[in-house]
C-alpha cells in the first residue's frame, strides 16, 4: 500500500480501524520521511552537552548554526538546563 492513513484524521482513523483492525499507533516511519529531523536532533544533543560543559564560546558558536527563528528559544532553553545543575551559563 501506498498510501498511510493520516492518524490524526477522526475520518481517516476510522477507515484504518476498519481495513487494519484497532490500531492505536501507526509505524514509526518518520526518520524516512523526515530525516531532517534526526539531525536536527543530534545537533540538539552536541548544544546541550557544550552547554552542560560550561563552553559558552562553543555554545554561541553552534546557536549560529541553528535557524534564527529558533535561537532565542534554543537559548533560553539552554541556560535552563544548566541553571537546574545549580550553575549559570552566560551566552
Amino acid at each position: 500500500m501506498v498510501y498511510k492513513y493520516n492518524f490524526e484524521n477522526a475520518t481517516e482513523k476510522r477507515q484504518a480501524d476498519k481495513d487494519l483492525g484497532h490500531v492505536l499507533m501507526p509505524d514509526p516511519d518518520g526518520q524516512r520521511k523526515h530525516p531532517e529531523h534526526l539531525q536536527e536532533d543530534e545537533m540538539l544533543r552536541e548544544i546541550q552537552s557544550e552547554a552542560l560543559y560550561g563552553k559558552p564560546e562553543r555554545v554561541n558558536e553552534l546557536l549560529l548554526t541553528w535557524p534564527e527563528d529558533k535561537q532565542k528559544d534554543l537559548k533560553k532553553m539552554l541556560i535552563d538546563i544548566v541553571a537546574s545543575q545549580g550553575r549559570t551559563l552566560s551566552i
